[in-house]
C-alpha cells in the first residue's frame, strides 16, 4: 500500500453565521473520517465569514488526530477570499491537495476514504456528483455561460472544457490551484465557481468524478422576498465583475435577463427591476 505523504489532504470549510462544529459538512466529514479508521490525521481549515460583532467562538475539543485551524474575517469578504486563504494555508504547510466544502453540504460515510484514495492517484482535479432536490446539478454542461444539467453521468471523468461544477466537494492539487490563479476575489459569491473552473480547464483538462454523492441545500430555494432582494444585489455586483473580458451581450441575454425575469415572476414584484436599473 502506498504511504501517504505528510500533509496530503487539507479540507477547507467556509462558514457564515453558524458555528462550524454544528455545520452539516463538518459533522459529516468528522464522522466519515472516524468511519475510515485512517492512520492519517484529519486536517480542517475553517474560514468564518460571520459578520456579527458579538460573535464568539469557543469550540469544543476533538480527538488528537483532528487538527483544526480556525480563522475569521468579520468583514465578510466573500467565498473567493475565503477559498484563497485556505489555499494559502495549504501551500504554506505543504498540503498536496485541497478539498473545499460549503457549510451545509451533506456528505456520505465514505467521503473521507474517497478523498484519501484519490489523493494517491496524482490527479489534478476531481469532484463528486452533487444532488439538490433529487436532481443532479453538478457537474454540468457549461455552454455560453449557462449550465445545462446532465440527465445521468456515468463517466469516471469528463473534459473541463464545456463543463463546470460547483465549489463544494471540489478537490484540486495545490500546485494547480495557484497555477490557475486561484479564485477571483472580485467575485464574492456568484460565478466564482464557473470562473475558476474555466481557468482550471486550461491546465487540468479533465475533471475526475468521485464515487460518492454530495447533497447540497441552497438557501435561495427558500428565501423570503427581503432575502431574495438582498441576494439579488450581491448577484448583480458579481455579474458586473464576471462580465469583464467576456462577451457582455451574450451574458446579458442568456444569464442576466433570464435570472431577472425568473425572480420577477417568482415573487410577483417589480422590485428586482428597480434594483437592476437604479442600482439601489
Amino acid at each position: 500500500m502506498a504511504v501517504l505523504k505528510k500533509n496530503q489532504l487539507l479540507f477547507g470549510i467556509v462558514c457564515f453565521r453558524e458555528r462550524f462544529w454544528e455545520c452539516s459538512s463538518f459533522i459529516r466529514l468528522h464522522q466519515s473520517y472516524l468511519e475510515s479508521q485512517s492512520s492519517e490525521p484529519l486536517h480542517i481549515f475553517v474560514f468564518d465569514n460571520t459578520d456579527s460583532k458579538d460573535w464568539f467562538i469557543d469550540y469544543p475539543s476533538f480527538e488528537d488526530n483532528i487538527k483544526i485551524t480556525y480563522q475569521r474575517n468579520p468583514s465578510n469578504p466573500g467565498i473567493s477570499f475565503a477559498y484563497n486563504r485556505i489555499g494559502d494555508f495549504a501551500k504554506n504547510n505543504d498540503f498536496e491537495y485541497i478539498v473545499f466544502f460549503d457549510q451545509d453540504s451533506e456528505l456520505t460515510k465514505n467521503t473521507y476514504s474517497v478523498y484519501e484514495n484519490f489523493s494517491k492517484k496524482n490527479i489534478l482535479a476531481a469532484a463528486p456528483k452533487v444532488i439538490s432536490q433529487n436532481q443532479l446539478i453538478s457537474p454540468s454542461k457549461y455552454i455560453n455561460y449557462r449550465s445545462y444539467l446532465y440527465d445521468d453521468l456515468s463517466s469516471k471523468k469528463i473534459l473541463l472544457n464545456g463543463n463546470s461544477c460547483i465549489n463544494s466537494g471540489l478537490m484540486v492539487k495545490t500546485s494547480i490551484f495557484f497555477e490557475t490563479g486561484a479564485y477571483n476575489e472580485n467575485l464574492r459569491l456568484d460565478f466564482c465557481d464557473h470562473d475558476f473552473i474555466e481557468r482550471l480547464g486550461t491546465t487540468a483538462k479533465e475533471l475526475h468524478i468521485l464515487p460518492y454523492e454530495l447533497h447540497q441545500n441552497f438557501s435561495t430555494d427558500t428565501n423570503t422576498l427581503e432575502q431574495a432582494l438582498f441576494r439579488f444585489r450581491l448577484f448583480d455586483k458579481d455579474l458586473s465583475a464576471f462580465k469583464k473580458n467576456r462577451n457582455k451581450l451574450l451574458i446579458t441575454l442568456l444569464v442576466d435577463f433570464p435570472h431577472l425575469l425568473r425572480l420577477t415572476m417568482q415573487y410577483k414584484t417589480l422590485a428586482f427591476l428597480k434594483i437592476k436599473f437604479s442600482g439601489k
